[in-house]
């Protein structure tokens, strides 16, 4: 019965890594390049209702860590009046080269419509990003 077992585990086991892809770093993807999945700003916009403005936050992989907990708190506090979306540059490098986003961080935009109505540089505090963007998303 031991020789039984033994051998159905010795088969069980050479059968499961004989099906194990080899691992070839040369096909190993970019972390970035497997989170990149959009092209365009619209299509970023495209995914949030039109009548809330949205505030795109790019931010620096270096500062994510200093920054997160800022961001966090802004994005809580202006929950009700538009909505926050951080996007590492290095994902998105086009985007936020063509949006003038990726020397500083953060860089956010905020959007109302579609359009850019106000822009905020390296500002990583909470209380000054909700004063700054909040007197954009009152209601005209």
């Amino acid at each position: 019965m031991k020789t039984t077992i033994l051998a159905a585990l010795a088969l069980v086991v050479t059968s499961t890594s004989a099906f194990a892809p080899a691992s070839n770093p040369s096909f190993v993807a970019s972390r970035s390049a497997l989170s990149a999945k959009y092209n365009t700003m619209d299509e970023i916009l495209a995914k949030f209702p039109e009548e809330t403005p949205v505030l795109i936050n790019f931010y620096d992989a270096k500062t994510e860590a200093d920054i997160k907990d800022d961001i966090f708190r802004a994005k809580t506090l202006l929950a009700d009046r538009c909505t926050v979306v951080s996007i590492k540059q290095q994902d998105y490098p086009e985007i936020a080269k063509l949006w003038d986003a990726d020397t500083k961080s953060p860089a956010m935009i905020l959007f109302r419509d579609g359009s850019p109505v106000m822009r905020l540089y390296e500002e990583s505090h909470y209380l000054e990003i909700v004063s700054r963007v909040g007197q954009f998303c009152v209601e005209e």
